[in-house]
């Protein structure tokens, strides 16, 4: 674990007094956790960036999309993860329709007991 400088200083002074090492312990830790909440984030950002440009790639050299469709294409995908993060589009709804289509997202559908809940959860914070 790699501590700050304050965090240096301070664990010198806070060594023999119990009460103030569990707050210095509880002021690493919490560091610690937006740490890796941020990371998380960062890596999630990531890989949409990814998953997007991997889709308009695909789109323009599998599909022949071209200056016109493809940015236009691209427009609705980007209102269609927004309309899922707003409740607009029901995520079963969509993978039942993909599969009759022969699309199948089982992994998808393992997961989609946990998105709704998590969807319910951002829904009772909000």
């Amino acid at each position: 674990m790699e501590l700050t400088k304050k965090q240096e200083k301070k664990l010198t002074k806070v060594f023999n007094n119990p009460k103030q090492l569990r707050k210095w312990v509880d002021e690493v830790f919490n560091d610690m956790v937006v740490r890796c909440e941020k990371q998380t984030q960062d890596m999630i950002m990531q890989y949409l960036d990814i998953y997007s440009i991997a889709t308009a790639y695909t789109l323009h050299y599998v599909c022949g999309f071209g200056k016109k469709r493809l940015p236009e294409t691209m427009k609705r995908i980007w209102n269609n993860v927004d309309c899922f993060r707003t409740g607009h589009l029901n995520l079963e709804d969509c993978i039942e329709e993909l599969e009759e289509n022969g699309i199948e997202f089982e992994n998808i559908l393992q997961g989609k007991d946990l998105f709704k809940e998590k969807k319910e959860d951002d829904n009772k914070q909000g």
